[in-house]
């Protein structure tokens, strides 16, 4: 059973498209580590803004297929009718889509963020109904702090969807008690986000710290989450105790980014701190080579990616303690601070020297041995035999 390879149908909430280029990135990036043992066919439709007709986009590589469906937002002037077009939309486009695939013999189903991927999920189930079923869960609403686990309809269909599965993964434990805590009762795994360790990883160039120091942060840049506030201020600390500093945040928010950017100077900043906007991958593995430390500061969190792939680089992470975050940061490789005051992240920060924390090299090595997608796709596929 150990090497069986099978072949696994992804369903999927978020995923990157043209409005959100990053959103479910990691997703994506569990999807191609599966594909290094096992056939993955992906699918996932969204209306998008700009789209003036529906279009359909195959991407395929061994073993990986993407079949990615963007179609016209709607709109109407009453909600209810509304809310029942895009139900009705976003059911029929996936159901199209899980219909021409062509011949596939699912025996694995796949949700990644139950909703609204259940709708599709319980209609594959009936097409495939020897497939076996299992989630993998990122989403934050369940928190009491978020609270967004709310609605008759996106509750009904997540009972019934954790009810049908064999294993529900989640990558914090704190997401799994809070799950339980709705009554979604299952078999809980804690797994690992993938890490490109190939892109992510030290560069080689000997560096030591310099008399500026070089801050990172990388987000989606939300407020109500990401506590840029809370960042901003910590920089205002910094200055007011003559630190010498750069902060780089990188991250797009629309909504939000000009309010950071108005009290960014407010506060005086505009000479210590710089906005880059969305950067790719590559571009964010340089940054953080760039970097002496990696700042997060948020009020709610799962297990960001982002913290590992700094890791991954050998930078150092200060962090508040939320989420999964406590224990994906051992000793040597950062602090995780008591609160998330901007008196005491300033303090850290302020005391900071790389000689504190472990080698660039040897936090690479530990990162690559659980998050790799090597590593990744061990883990999933031995719960995937365990549930088999």
């Amino acid at each position: 059973m150990e090497n069986t390879k099978r072949h696994i149908l992804f369903l999927c909430s978020w995923y990157p498209n043209p409005d959100e280029k990053s959103n479910g990135i990691f997703i994506r990036r569990h999807a191609q580590a599966l594909s290094l043992r096992h056939q993955v066919t992906v699918v996932f439709a969204k209306s998008v803004t700009h789209a003036k007709e529906p279009v359909l986009i195959k991407n395929e590589e061994e073993n990986f297929e993407e079949y990615l469906y963007f179609y016209p937002k709607l709109s109407h002037g009453l909600p209810l009718i509304s809310q029942a077009q895009k139900f009705m939309k976003l059911r029929r486009a996936y159901q199209q889509l899980i219909d021409h695939l062509p011949g596939k013999a699912i025996d694995t189903i796949h949700v990644n963020a139950i909703f609204p991927a259940a709708i599709p999920a319980l209609y594959a189930l009936k097409k495939y109904p020897a497939a076996k079923l299992f989630i993998t869960e990122h989403w934050s609403g369940y928190y009491p702090e978020d609270g967004n686990y709310r609605g008759t309809l996106l509750r009904r269909y997540t009972r019934q969807l954790v009810a049908k599965a064999r294993a529900i993964f989640v990558i914090s434990e704190k997401l799994e008690h809070a799950m339980k805590a709705h009554q979604l009762k299952g078999s809980y795994h804690l797994i690992h986000n993938v890490v490109n360790t190939d892109l992510f990883k030290p560069d080689g160039a000997d560096r030591e710290q310099g008399k500026i120091l070089q801050i990172l942060h990388v987000s989606s840049l939300t407020e109500r989450e990401k506590n840029i506030s809370g960042i901003i201020a910590v920089a205002a600390e910094l200055k007011g105790k003559n630190v010498p500093f750069h902060l780089t945040i990188v991250g797009e928010n629309p909504t939000e980014s000009d309010a950071h950017k108005k009290s960014v100077t407010a506060h005086n900043l505009n000479s210590c701190i710089t906005f880059t906007g969305h950067q790719s991958p590559e571009e964010i593995a340089q940054q953080m080579n760039r970097s002496d430390v990696f700042l997060m500061l948020s009020h709610f969190e799962g297990a960001p990616v982002v913290i590992t792939e700094a890791l991954a680089c050998g930078l150092p992470v200060i962090s508040t303690n939320v989420g999964q975050v406590k224990a994906m940061i051992p000793e040597g490789m950062g602090i995780v601070l008591k609160d998330n005051s901007s008196e005491g992240c300033a303090a850290a920060l302020a005391g900071y020297a790389r000689t504190a924390f472990d080698s660039r090299e040897s936090m690479h090595r530990y990162i690559s041995g659980i998050c790799s997608p090597e590593a990744v796709c061990q883990e999933i596929s031995t719960f995937y035999n365990l549930h088999s």
